[in-house]
């Protein structure tokens, strides 16, 4: 009675998870975003490059990566994946991004943002700057907008520091031009009249669209490193969608013939093990889908895999339970000691291939770890389906008599044949 309680709870517990893994599919064909191979997109790779003394390290360049993804964030682009490759380059997936030239200028952009006095200009228009008075690590923050004569402009306010920093400049260099320099250009050069007490603005902007890059570049903070596009690579769309066709086509070809066999050789335990694969789909579909996970193309062949492996499970727990009726034990103690038996070998053989996944998300990049990923995932759950919920399904349906006989059960000899 025990025994069927516990049971019973699992199916129930079953049934929840079911029903949240359907509320986080659905609809099935636009829950998961794609990735850079299957959406399209842009593939950017860049290069931290060392100036002067200062050194690049391991916290730069993470902290570098954090701006980065606030950057794209308040770009508005939709599950950008930002990794880093065997090298301290930095690795910028955009997917659904055709055109990259905006992402690319605010990305890249150092935002090292400085103020100085002009000291002279020459005949050229060649302006010669003093030294740095003030940076931007005291900016509190940014916005775009546009001034009492509609021009656009970008103001900025300061951090009460950087407020009391700035009213001295400006006492002190009245007559003078304030020039506004970022990432080594001049973006404006007002004359000070007065000491200024309230926000600094950046004049001169054409368009309300570079003020806004501006004003976000700011906002986030300079680079802590800086960066030169290695590579710039551009996905198209259509590629992406033939390799998503040929790979969906290719996984239900192969769920279709793994569902022929398991019917056919196993009778109504391969029926079972149908019905536990569309537990395992449904369950792994939901779980990307909650977490919000990027399907890639290695991806698929993530769950390609693990669909053969949650099966290869099945086979190998069938063959003990038919083993145990040979011997003429009852359907229940059949089932029990075939996954008795069955567990060690299959926790052995699901273990080391978490660890190979952890290997390859820990040392690998941008689609190898989408792959690692999906493969964990798919492992997981194959182990709580084929040794626990199906378990559960199995010992329940054979306390009736139809299911409890040899041919239900796969047995294609009568007991005691050989």
């Amino acid at each position: 009675m025990r025994n069927k309680k516990v049971h019973i709870t699992i199916i129930v517990i079953l049934a929840i998870i079911l029903g949240a893994s359907l509320y986080y599919a659905y609809p099935f064909q636009s829950s998961i975003q794609l990735g850079l191979d299957l959406k399209g997109g842009t593939q950017l790779i860049l290069k931290p490059v060392q100036q002067g003394s200062e050194e690049v390290t391991e916290e730069s360049l993470n902290q570098a990566m954090f701006i980065i993804r606030d950057r794209i964030d308040a770009l508005g682009i939709s599950e950008p994946l930002i990794t880093r490759d065997y090298s301290e380059n930095i690795v910028v997936q955009l997917p659904g991004v055709s055109d990259p030239d905006r992402a690319i200028e605010v990305i890249g952009k150092t935002a090292q943002l400085e103020f100085r006095i002009v000291e002279s200009v020459a005949e050229t228009g060649e302006v010669q700057l003093g030294p740095v008075l003030m940076t931007g690590d005291k900016l509190a923050s940014s916005q775009a907008g546009y001034n009492s004569n509609g021009q656009i402009v970008v103001s900025m306010s300061f951090t009460s520091e950087g407020q009391e920093q700035f009213s001295e400049i400006t006492a002190e260099n009245i007559g003078k031009q304030l020039a506004i320099v970022l990432d080594g250009e001049i973006k404006s050069a007002p004359v000070i009249n007065t000491a200024i007490t309230s926000d600094a603005v950046i004049e001169g902007i054409t368009s309300l669209e570079e003020a806004n890059d501006i004003a976000l570049v700011l906002q986030t903070g300079a680079l802590p490193v800086n960066l030169e596009i290695e590579e710039n690579k551009t996905v198209g769309p259509t590629l992406g969608r033939d390799a998503l066709t040929k790979g969906l086509y290719a996984g239900f070809i192969g769920l279709i013939l793994i569902v022929i066999f398991m019917i056919v050789y196993y009778r109504g335990l391969g029926l079972i093990s149908v019905i536990n694969l569309a537990v395992y789909i449904i369950i792994f579909w939901g779980i990307l889908a909650g977490i919000g996970a990027a399907l890639t193309l290695p991806g698929i062949a993530g769950i390609i895999l693990t669909i053969g492996m949650a099966v290869d499970a099945n086979v190998i727990i069938f063959e003990r339970i038919k083993e145990e009726l040979k011997k003429e034990k009852s359907a229940r103690m059949s089932i029990n000691e075939g996954f008795r038996h069955g567990l060690r070998t299959i926790v052995d053989a699901n273990i080391t291939t978490l660890i190979t996944a952890a290997a390859l998300y820990r040392f690998g990049t941008g689609p190898v770890r989408g792959f690692a990923v999906t493969l964990s995932i798919g492992v997981v759950i194959s182990m709580l389906t084929s040794l626990v919920f199906s378990r559960s399904i199995i010992y329940m349906l054979a306390g009736f008599r139809p299911v409890a006989s040899p041919k239900f059960l796969g047995m294609w000899k009568k007991r005691g044949e050989s």
